[in-house]
């Protein structure tokens, strides 16, 4: 970058970010922020000269996560973000400070800001964007709920690749969220996601977990319930870790862990062999005839398997 360039920038950099924050850099702070260089997706190189927006958007990042380490790095990248959007429209800038504002990271929090800023990257198309604004809209946080709509800008999220709303797009089938309740359509989604591997699966995992618990979209099953929430704790979901002891408990006297299962329908779990008898001729609702129909049920559909295979 041309000196005199530079030091003009720097400058102007320097007392903007001291009026607008508070936060004061030194001069040779500002010199090597403004002077570095970054490389776009495509590999190309860029500077603040020859793509501002994209610069100040790739700047703020680089200050947010620390990998360029200043005093109040919270406000300086929220100010990048703000110059890269409101300066130069550029749509990283737009998204990043729509989530400064709703999380009040370098900033006040503030929803509607937020709800704003997510708008303008809706209207450029900005798919991460379209998943966070149909957030907002299903809770009416920032913005006048508003289910439907919140749930048609999350499902063309994932039309558009944004994998990570797919979850969302299940979890309002299984509730009737913004579109008309299907929860068996609900678990086939969670299952398509899990199938990706990608990082939705924990979370796919969690939500499958709650399906089998509650019976929902699938017949409850506190085997499989269990298997999957293991699953999802492996993977690092918090809600998982938190299910997974409630999950294990035995379901005649709610001991922990139970490891034993019904070897004849495999869906409800034990302690020990005492409590297993003692929950099948129980006197309330006793598992025999539960039992017996999960067991025909599966026998017909294995059988229907098999049929469909010859």
């Amino acid at each position: 970058m041309d000196p005199s360039a530079l030091r003009r920038a720097c400058v102007a950099f320097r007392v903007n970010l001291s009026r607008d924050t508070g936060a004061n850099l030194t001069v040779a702070a500002c010199e090597e922020l403004l002077d570095a260089l970054f490389e776009d997706e495509g590999g190309e190189e860029f500077t603040l000269q020859s793509n501002p927006g994209l610069f100040y958007a790739s700047i703020g990042e680089a200050i947010e996560t620390q990998k360029a380490v200043v005093p109040d790095h919270l406000k300086v990248a929220w100010f990048c973000y703000r110059e890269a959007a409101e300066a130069h429209n550029n749509l990283i800038g737009i998204n990043r400070l729509a989530a400064c504002f709703l999380r009040g990271r370098g900033v006040t929090r503030d929803p509607a800001q937020a709800a704003f800023w997510y708008q303008k990257a809706v209207d450029l198309g900005h798919a991460c964007s379209k998943a966070a604004l149909g957030a907002l809209l299903m809770d009416g946080v920032g913005v006048a709920q508003d289910a439907v709509r919140g749930f048609k800008l999350m499902r063309e999220a994932v039309e558009q690749g944004y994998g990570l709303a797919s979850c969302h797009v299940a979890q309002c089938y299984l509730k009737g969220d913004g579109v008309e309740k299907d929860a068996v359509h609900a678990v086939s989604l969670l299952r398509q996601i899990i199938d990706r591997e990608d990082d939705t699966q924990a979370e796919a995992e969690a939500t499958l977990t709650i399906c089998y618990m509650e019976g929902n979209g699938v017949e409850a099953d506190t085997v499989q319930a269990a298997l999957w929430c293991q699953r999802a704790a492996t993977g690092g979901n918090d809600q998982a870790v938190k299910l997974l002891p409630i999950i294990r408990r035995c379901d005649f006297c709610g001991t922990t862990p139970a490891r034993k299962h019904c070897e004849r329908c495999r869906k409800v779990r034990y302690c020990n062999t005492a409590c297993q008898a003692a929950h099948w001729t129980q006197e309330t609702d006793p598992h025999n005839g539960h039992c017996r129909r999960a067991a025909e049920a599966s026998q017909q559909e294995a059988g229907g398997a098999s049929t469909s295979g010859q």
